[in-house]
């Protein structure tokens, strides 16, 4: 009776993440809902994305824009390869005392198919992206800070 408690145990050290997506046009649109809480974030507020840049060359021909509760958005990331946090900056006034943010982000530039393209993660059991909003990002290793453009 007892393996059987056992094996009803959810998994130890499960990922965050266990669908991943392929952005490799520049009309498509990667949609999240997120409930801000109240009295965070302080300034400077960010988006983070769990995400994974695909390109041959230094730096790929793609870059990240999109909107934020309709406020258009453009940002500079120096990407790296593999799996990493993109740390999205937000103005203010794109929070300006909302409830929810409602994120819509797309690819610019000239992504491919084959070489150019972002890999998006997101969690079926939350039903979304990886995104956060944050107050400011731990400094690690695996996130990328952008810049508005």
């Amino acid at each position: 009776m007892a393996l059987f408690n056992v094996a009803a145990l959810a998994p130890r050290n499960a990922p965050e993440y266990d669908d991943v997506e392929a952005a490799y046009r520049t009309d498509q649109v990667l949609t999240a809902q997120l409930a801000v809480p109240a009295g965070v974030p302080q300034p400077p507020a960010m988006l983070t994305l769990l995400a994974e840049p695909k390109f041959p060359a230094a730096q790929p021909t793609f870059g990240l824009a999109g909107e934020v509760n309709g406020t258009p958005l453009g940002w500079r990331c120096a990407f790296a390869r593999g799996i990493q946090r993109l740390a999205l900056p937000l103005p203010q006034s794109a929070l300006s005392s909302a409830s929810t943010l409602d994120v819509r982000l797309h690819l610019t530039g000239s992504p491919s198919r084959e070489t150019d393209y972002l890999l998006v993660y997101s969690s079926s059991r939350r039903g979304v992206l990886q995104v956060s909003l944050e107050s400011a990002p731990n400094p690690d290793r695996t996130s990328t800070f952008c810049s508005l453009e």
